[in-house]
């Protein structure tokens, strides 16, 4: 198993729809949630992701490709 922490941004609708869920049901993935903030219409997550090293570079692309802002986190800052 793999792991990745990560800082998604989401704008506009994005912020609203279940997108982690919805990647964690498509990708087989399990996520944790470690930071999140929402205000008027932007949102941000810091989260890990854990699941088979394939799965996890495709459901970071799949992110990307619906919109979502996706940066790693290089560092241990997620406590």
């Amino acid at each position: 198993m793999a792991k990745k922490r990560i800082h998604l941004t989401f704008t506009g609708k994005l912020a609203e729809e279940p997108i982690l869920w919805q990647l964690s049901q498509t990708f087989d993935l399990v996520f944790n949630i470690r930071q999140a903030d929402f205000t008027e219409g932007i949102g941000w997550i810091m989260a890990e992701l854990e699941g088979d090293p394939k799965l996890l570079e495709n459901g970071i692309t799949w992110l990307e490709d619906h919109g979502v802002q996706v940066a790693p986190i290089e560092q241990d800052v997620v406590s």
